[in-house]
């Protein structure tokens, strides 16, 4: 019986190493193990698809806008990660009524939902469009980025160029801060200082406006209708100087004290428009002057000629690049300095209205 089984526990003996190898080695042939798409780049490999759309422009940029897109189209195309699409390329996409929906997408829409038929048309997530504006000699170059993903607008870039010679540096400029912005999403660039300041700014464009006001003078009880003829001169892209002659019709109810178109007012003055890249822009502003008087009447009964500081506030929207039409609040600091002393036709505390509009060249 012992003799029966030693073969077969010897054999056993020889063949338990391999049955524990099969038994507890990892098997031959690996687990399939997830493996990761190496053909597809990464979200922060993934080219980032831009539109640039063409620049608008004032009149005395027109001939600029076209060179300054070029040259944001192509500083773009060098950064690796931008594929960019150029205004000719969408337009060539598109049919007429197409073509039309983009224009007054790019002039009207910066957030909401239209930004989706904006990404539609061109074909891209992120959208720049932009302005040019020549002053004299100065240029001032605005851009707006648009993600048309998250609905909203991502910098607003703007640089000034004080003459011709400097422009493809200002150019750069803009493209480099959209660059920077597109490349690190979440780090908002914001609306960019003017680059040289006002003192390397050289002259500007013309103005010329019709001003209908109602004074409100005497403690505002009395209704006084006027208007004033305005020349203006933009001396910096963001500052009009301005001359005002007119009339100013005063009522009154007061016995002996007759109402008439009696007083000229003449003012120089200053406005500072802000957002000057949009259709709707506030400004304020000051003025100094002098009310003259062609009746025997009120406070100028014992001062003649009075004189004018007066202060304002104000919102002007532009139509087509050139008409402004304006509403401004102010009053005259002068008169009613003066009114406190006396209380008759002409004086006291004030409130000025006006409605204007204005035609910049």
């Amino acid at each position: 019986m012992p003799h029966t089984f030693a073969p077969l526990v010897v054999l056993l003996v020889l063949l338990s190493p391999s049955a524990w190898a099969q038994v507890f080695s990892p098997s031959s042939e690996p687990d399939p193990q997830p493996v990761p798409a190496t053909s597809a780049p990464s979200k922060e490999e993934a080219p980032l698809s831009v539109a640039v759309l063409a620049f608008e422009a004032n009149p005395s940029a027109r001939d600029s806008a076209t060179g300054v897109t070029s040259l944001i189209t192509g500083r773009l195309a060098e950064a690796p990660r931008l594929w960019v699409v150029s205004q000719r390329d969408i337009d060539a996409s598109l049919n007429e009524a197409q073509r039309q929906q983009l224009v007054e997408l790019k002039s009207s829409c910066e957030r909401g939902l239209c930004l989706k038929d904006l990404a539609k048309l061109t074909g891209a997530r992120f959208v720049i469009i932009g302005r040019v504006d020549r002053f004299g000699e100065s240029y001032l170059l605005t851009a707006n980025l648009l993600d048309t993903e998250r609905e909203e607008s991502l910098s607003k870039p703007r640089a000034e160029s004080p003459e011709a010679d400097t422009l493809f540096p200002t150019v750069y400029a803009i493209a480099d801060a959209l660059v920077a912005e597109l490349v690190a999403p979440g780090v908002s660039q914001g609306a960019r200082p003017l680059i040289g300041g006002a003192p390397m700014v050289g002259g500007g464009g013309l103005s010329l406006g019709l001003r209908i006001n109602n004074n409100f003078v005497d403690k505002l009880a009395n209704f006084n209708p006027g208007a004033d003829l305005e020349v203006g001169y933009w001396f910096h892209p963001e500052w009009l100087g301005f001359v005002q002659v007119g009339f100013s019709y005063l009522r009154s109810d007061t016995e002996g004290a007759e109402g008439g178109l009696n007083v000229l007012p003449s003012v120089v003055g200053a406005r500072h428009y802000h957002n000057v890249e949009k259709s709707l822009r506030p400004y304020w502003g000051f003025g100094l002057g002098v009310q003259l008087s062609f009746g025997d009447f009120g406070i100028f009964q014992s001062t003649g000629p009075l004189p004018t500081v007066v202060g304002f506030l104000g919102l002007e929207y532009l139509i087509a690049g050139h008409v402004g039409v304006q509403l401004e609040a102010g009053t005259n600091v002068a008169q009613a300095v003066l009114g406190l002393a006396e209380s008759k036709l002409g004086d006291g505390l004030n409130l000025d209205l006006n409605l204007g509009i204005a035609y910049h060249f």
